[in-house]
């Protein structure tokens, strides 16, 4: 019997009963819920310090317009942001705190906007890493940065990078050599960062925009994303990106965490490796584990203590926002998920 291409591929596909497949239980919490004329997204991992729950989160008041022909216009939900922070017992009844981090001054990098956050804290330290925009940034989605800031209490206060850590190539493009490579190698934003001390260096994990054609432009939808990686001997930087970037074909929120001696990832939404939990023993070289279906996006995951009992121990639970087609109205609110039980192995 002869066997077609797709055959063999679909031989090949990872067992959804495997120890690395799950489904999602959603629930809402208070006190991050819906609130008209508010915008609460993109929340943090959690990390338990003392004995209470700490996010962080993009914040934002007012509508916004994103067909404005006036640059200065709210142009986006993040769009003249700041990085709220909230506390839980239980991780379900969470109270704002206020300003974490808030915009810059007039002329500095991020005078602008200040969202999408991801916390690390290392070595007795707490650090925040952030997208941040200055007063016009050559704007729509493309020009954002990345910026650090230090605190020695969880609760702050937080010191802010001089300078960004990371921003696009000045290129645009991946390799030097990109010409031969192929056309979809185009760095024209640098989102969603996520920070690991791993290996003994610093990973920087972030999701780029790849162009479609030799015009650079990138593609603002987000449906060519994939995710780059740039890695620091000291926390902040210089950050060198990876020669093996892109390091995945697929994902949009850069979603993450560690098991074992390699990290692990949930790629969702965009590109052909959509919906799969993947894993990379080095952390750059990810190979696909399950195939899951609606997976929470924008999700800021527990920073599980445990998480290398079980592969999803990592995943266990945390905060996302639902995408405008699974909620009504027009203000971003944060919810919560959970793996179904049978999916755990304690």
């Amino acid at each position: 019997m002869k066997k077609s291409t797709a055959t063999l591929r679909a031989e090949n596909y990872p067992h959804d009963n495997g120890e690395w497949f799950c489904e999602f239980n959603y629930r809402n919490v208070k006190g991050l819920g819906k609130e008209e004329g508010v915008v609460r997204r993109d929340p943090s991992a959690v990390i338990l310090v003392d004995g209470l729950y700490y996010v962080w989160y993009t914040k934002s008041e007012g509508d916004f317009n994103s067909k404005s022909e006036n640059i200065y216009d709210k142009q986006f939900p993040w769009d003249y942001a700041d990085i709220w922070y909230a506390t839980s017992k239980d991780g379900y009844d969470w109270e704002e705190q206020g300003v974490a981090i808030g915009r810059g001054g007039q002329g500095s990098y991020d005078e602008r906007t200040v969202c999408t956050p991801e916390i690390l804290a290392h070595d007795g330290k707490f650090y925040l890493v952030y997208q941040c925009m200055d007063k016009d940034g050559k704007y729509r989605g493309t020009y954002e940065t990345v910026a650090l800031a230090a605190a020695e209490h969880v609760c702050g206060p937080w010191t802010k990078s001089k300078e960004p850590i990371l921003t696009r190539r000045e290129d645009g493009h991946w390799l030097d050599d990109y010409e031969t490579y192929n056309d979809q190698v185009f760095e024209g934003t640098v989102h969603d960062p996520t920070l690991f001390f791993y290996n003994d260096k610093f990973y920087l994990y972030y999701k780029c925009a790849l162009q479609k054609d030799k015009q650079n432009k990138p593609d603002f939808a987000g449906t060519n994303t994939r995710w780059g990686a740039a890695i620091a001997d000291k926390v902040e930087g210089p950050y060198i990106p990876s020669e093996y970037n892109p390091i995945t074909n697929s994902g949009h929120e850069v979603i993450m965490w560690q098991y074992k001696d390699g990290m692990a990832a949930l790629l969702n939404r965009e590109g052909p490796e959509r919906d799969t939990i993947q894993y990379a023993k080095d952390g750059i070289n990810f190979e696909i584990m399950s195939r899951i279906s609606h997976s929470p996006g924008a999700a800021g995951l527990f920073r599980n203590p445990e998480a290398d009992k079980a592969p999803l121990e990592g995943l266990r639970w945390g905060l996302w926002h639902p995408p405008y087609e699974e909620r009504e109205g027009r203000w971003d609110y944060i919810r919560r998920f959970d793996i179904r039980p049978k999916y755990l192995q304690n």
